[in-house]
């Protein structure tokens, strides 16, 4: 079983039981802050996968240069 598998079904176990005991407790059972808890819950809809770890890579890049510059940048 895959070690990322294993966090998602964890995650789960966390949200369910904030869900059901509250999330002070939750954080206290399973050695965590609140922050924690509640951004989990935040993206728990009910199944495991959408407890999966998304990419932070930006979708795009403001200062990144344009194809003019670029071609330019190849020329030189």
């Amino acid at each position: 079983m895959s070690i990322i598998i294993e966090e998602m079904r964890y995650r789960q176990k966390l949200c369910e039981y904030a869900k059901k005991y509250g999330v002070t407790k939750a954080a206290r059972r399973y050695h965590t802050n609140r922050q924690f808890v509640y951004r989990q819950l935040k993206k728990y809809d009910g199944t495991v996968r959408s407890l999966a770890l998304r990419s932070r890579r930006p979708k795009n890049s403001p200062k990144a240069h344009t194809e003019e510059e670029l071609t330019l940048i190849k020329k030189c």
